[in-house]
């Protein structure tokens, strides 16, 4: 056998990782409302403002961003810094990051 060659029968199988990442349960669990980068509703009595999916109050767009998990837009009022995500999904990440008893 040839140093370059590899014996594939005594390759080991992958290791699966029995406990998913974060993102990934989030992702199953949360339903996504938008797309990555669709935009936001546009509020119909303003020309420049956008709706906030979460408290639906008219703001500019470069007051609002958009949620990496759920793809909400959402107002500087609706954001959570903390996970970069909005308050809703902010909340669900809280509750799945508790420690099991």
């Amino acid at each position: 056998m040839t140093p370059l060659k590899r014996n594939w029968l005594r390759k080991e199988p992958p290791k699966s990782n029995p406990e998913p990442d974060l993102f990934k349960k989030l992702k199953g669990e949360i339903t996504v409302i938008r797309k990555q980068g669709e935009p936001p509703l546009k509020d119909p009595h303003s020309f420049a403002q956008y709706i906030c999916d979460l408290c639906s109050s008219p703001r500019p767009i470069t007051g609002q961003r958009q949620c990496v998990v759920c793809g909400r837009w959402a107002c500087s009022d609706c954001w959570k810094d903390e996970y970069y995500t909005c308050k809703s999904c902010a909340g669900i990440i809280k509750i799945n990051s508790i420690p099991p008893k």
